[in-house]
């Protein structure tokens, strides 16, 4: 299996630090954010890893390198970063990510949550995607996710219908080439450009994957968030230490300066 992560944010909310270090090599307990993550990755049997780069695209390469723990390391580096789908394809369209299926994982997470289901769900009939998601404690914060029988069935606004939910988007997906048939080229979202036209269509495409209770997930998205989740590691707090949960439109939403 192959995992694409995204690390080509400029990572503004740790400056002066991400001006020139890239925040995936920020060190979280002790370690970069990205080498853990790698960690993770590759315990859950994933066997190729491609990072997508484009802020300091030199420094983050050089230091990962063109393998990790004996795993290839493969890059696809955008001249402007193209977002949380746009990335997919640029990726995909290099020859990157072959195959039927292939994770892509937000670059500044901390978890062990279990993969194997995303990868059993994706496989289902007419899944383009299988999405790990979260209970989400504040939509009024994050992009609240709603589901119908374990399918995606809106974006932000609970729909009339009778759902599940509201819940959030981890920034774990395992994705089905069928994926990048919805994505339009250039710069692209996931939420704003491939989920919420997809479900206009009336498509029931994604699916979502709640993650299993007693695992630990930490958005490591801002110097607060890492600070709390470097305290509750220590502390040995994992069972309800989700300090919050990342939304699909979160990264790079705001223009070129995100991230």
């Amino acid at each position: 299996m192959i995992a694409l992560v995204l690390a080509a944010g400029y990572g503004t909310r740790f400056r002066p630090a991400t001006l020139t270090t890239p925040k995936p090599l920020l060190p979280f307990l002790g370690r970069p954010i990205l080498f853990r993550l790698f960690d993770h990755l590759i315990g859950e049997g994933v066997d190729a890893l491609v990072v997508n780069s484009h802020h300091l695209a030199d420094v983050l390469e050089t230091a990962v390198g063109p393998s990790y723990r004996g795993v290839p390391v493969s890059f696809s580096r955008e001249p402007e970063i193209l977002g949380t789908s746009g990335a997919i394809r640029r990726a995909a369209d290099a020859g990157l990510l072959p195959g039927e299926a292939f994770l892509v994982v937000n670059g500044d997470l901390f978890t062990d949550i279990p993969l194997a289901p995303l990868v059993e769900a994706a496989s289902e009939p007419e899944t383009w995607s299988a999405m790990a998601v979260l209970p989400n404690p504040a939509p009024e914060r994050e992009t609240p996710l709603w589901g119908e029988r374990g399918r995606l069935r809106a974006v932000g606004e609970r729909p009339r219908a009778e759902v599940t939910g509201p819940w959030l988007f981890t920034g774990v997906q395992c994705a089905t080439r069928r994926l990048l048939d919805l994505i339009p080229p250039g710069r692209t979202e996931l939420a704003r450009d491939v989920l919420v036209p997809s479900i206009a269509r009336g498509e029931r495409a994604f699916r979502l994957v709640p993650c299993v209770e007693g695992g630990f997930w930490f958005d490591l998205g801002t110097p607060e968030r890492m600070a709390l989740a470097e305290d509750r590691m220590r502390g040995g707090v994992t069972d309800d230490s989700t300090p919050c949960v990342p939304s699909p439109t979160r990264r790079s939403e705001s223009g070129p300066t995100t991230g």
